[in-house]
């Protein structure tokens, strides 16, 4: 059992911390550029009747900067917690090990 743990363990932070490792880093030039972009896509499915006026427009843009901003963290918080359960695994695949050695030296 502690030998499962240990190398799902090494397989979770493996996987997962190259995948941490690997994820963009978004810089506010592009959230921003992102947020317009998506403004744009709206304003344009709602077509010239449904325009909001310069309030509506600053709700709209603030709306989707968190919506763009929840993407990023949802996916961040992904990757962070099955990096954390490796670790975990990790922690206690050791442990077991430790535990098991010392039994058997004071045997």
């Amino acid at each position: 059992m502690p030998r499962i743990l240990l190398a799902l363990g090494i397989g979770l932070c493996g996987y997962y911390g190259t995948e941490w490792y690997e994820m963009p880093r978004y810089s506010q030039a592009d959230i921003d550029a992102s947020v317009e972009l998506n403004l744009q896509l709206d304003l344009q499915r709602r077509g010239a009747l449904l325009q909001p006026d310069e309030a509506g427009m600053d709700r709209l843009r603030t709306m989707i900067r968190e919506e763009v901003e929840a993407d990023i963290n949802r996916d961040l918080k992904r990757v962070q917690t099955r990096f954390g359960v490796g670790l975990i695994a990790l922690v206690v695949g050791i442990s077991h090990l430790v535990f098991q050695r010392m039994l058997k030296a004071q045997k």
